[in-house]
């Protein structure tokens, strides 16, 4: 008798387990729009995880291909660990293939490139935000790793006319991961997400078709640091001796908007 219970509980176990199985089936996004809905979702509920951090540290590794001069494609890998302290302060130190560190104060930034004992340093916006846009809109830089370092991800990364969605799962390392891919403008974009604890990114990529400096980044989030304990002077630009200042060129649609404000701010 005991071990006709130990089967028909055996039984009812595996009907169970089926049943969960087919649900869960079932509840996977089937139509384009319950795929790009899910994709949405996702990516919010990442963003709000990302956003609501007051300080971070994360480290990544990145591939990047590059345009050469002569028309030709090269990767550059480097290992980049980046320190926010929100509203306003910043610090990126890049090793690899290049070696370079990057401050933001509050006030200006500071690019420090060594290996070509070089330095440029500009004024900018009061918070992190409006600094990550200036540079891009200023310089012409595609930063797609800064997307994930704005208060609101989400914003930085989808639009009304952003397409694509939910793929599907898949493992990464170990970890369980909700994999998502959109379109939009010059630039196709994925991401793998924790699909359990955290919805925090462990992989992604984006392409830009149309760049002439940058055609594809591959990043991998090595670790996620909510809790970092910052230097005081973590933030402060330190510029070795004998490093040549340069200017950092601006854009000329940039810099005929910039006059324009100016000149609408002074009539007013």
């Amino acid at each position: 008798m005991q071990r006709l219970n130990a089967l028909a509980a055996a039984s009812a176990a595996l009907a169970v387990a089926a049943t969960i199985s087919t649900a869960c089936g079932s509840g996977e996004p089937k139509t384009d729009a319950e795929r790009l809905a899910r994709g949405r979702e996702i990516v919010e509920k990442m963003s709000a995880k990302l956003g609501s951090a007051s300080a971070m540290l994360v480290t990544t590794s990145e591939v990047r291909e590059e345009v050469r001069p002569d028309g030709g494609v090269r990767p550059v890998t480097v290992t980049r660990e980046t320190t926010v302290r929100r509203p306003d302060r910043l610090y990126s130190k890049v090793v690899g293939d290049r070696t370079n560190e990057v401050w933001y104060d509050g006030v200006g930034v500071t690019l420090v490139m060594h290996q070509d004992k070089i330095y440029g340093q500009a004024r900018s916006p009061e918070t992190l935000d409006k600094t990550l846009d200036a540079i891009h809109e200023r310089y012409g830089v595609n930063l797609p790793f800064a997307d994930y370092l704005y208060s609101s991800p989400a914003k930085a990364l989808l639009a009304d006319s952003t397409t694509g969605g939910w793929v599907g799962r898949e493992t990464i390392d170990g970890q369980p991961t909700d994999h998502l891919a959109f379109k939009d403008k010059g630039t196709n974009w994925e991401v793998w997400v924790r699909s359990t604890g955290d919805p925090l990114p462990v992989k992604a990529s984006a392409e830009f078709p149309d760049d002439k400096k940058l055609r594809k980044v591959s990043i991998t989030f090595a670790s996620w640091n909510f809790a970092p304990q910052i230097a005081d002077d973590r933030f402060k630009p330190t510029v070795p001796q004998g490093y040549e200042g340069v200017a950092i060129i601006q854009r000329a649609r940039a810099l005929r908007e910039m006059a324009k404000q100016d000149a609408t701010e002074g009539k007013n």
